[in-house]
């Protein structure tokens, strides 16, 4: 059993702290934030802030790549916090806007993948909260407990797992064609990103590790 926890512990460490993992994941966040702007506009979804986001999220990518690559640890930091909270505030006004106004009925007719794609956004709003939370609570203290980070690493798992739950039921939902395929290119975007999130999360959390003398 001892063995078994060690050999997922380091898989995780191996696809989180391999270059290439951040590299494609960094890419191929960037090369879809078109993609979303296109759709957005065409379902009209989008809109001024919207679109402000995705710029904002296309500059964060892009220096928490170069701090990943460089190993500059404190604008890794800054990237991270500040992509967390970017992405926290437009799901945020995602599941809690955009989705929470549209009539229960809509949700009704479409049956379970209606309610589960809609209970899914609030969760990862939930989970989105509790990771940003979390990142603080353990950068701010001055020596790393185990268990505080395995907790936001399973959060990070739990969130991407989440991503691919919504990836797979939105086809299948009953909203106008181009509004759909905005949906699926941001979740796939998010599911990316935080696999870059995750990247920096690793490398943050060995460093402090070691600074703390853990």
């Amino acid at each position: 059993m001892v063995k078994k926890k060690h050999s997922l512990s380091n898989r995780y460490k191996r696809f989180f702290l391999n270059e290439r993992t951040a590299m494609i994941a960094a890419a191929v966040s960037i090369l879809i934030l078109p993609v979303i702007y296109f759709f957005g506009n065409r379902s009209g979804a989008i809109d001024l802030p919207g679109k402000y986001d995705l710029l904002i999220r296309l500059l964060l990518i892009c220096t928490l790549f170069y701090s990943l690559k460089k190993h500059k640890l404190l604008l890794m930091q800054a990237a991270t916090v500040g992509l967390l909270f970017c992405m926290l505030c437009a799901q945020s006004q995602y599941a809690l806007g955009n989705l929470a106004n549209r009539s229960s009925e809509t949700y009704i007719t479409m049956g379970l993948q209606g309610f589960i794609f809609l209970a899914g956004e609030r969760m990862i709003l939930f989970i989105q909260s509790f990771v940003c939370i979390s990142h603080f609570i353990i950068h701010a203290a001055r020596r790393q407990e185990a268990i505080r980070v395995s907790v936001n690493q399973i959060s990070i798992l739990f969130l991407l797992a989440l991503v691919v739950i919504q990836l797979i039921i939105a086809p299948a939902l009953t909203f106008e064609r181009d509004y759909v395929l905005y949906i699926w290119t941001l979740h796939l975007d998010e599911l990316f990103t935080f696999v870059l999130v995750a990247c920096a999360e690793l490398i943050l959390m060995i460093d402090q590790r070691e600074f703390g003398g853990e």
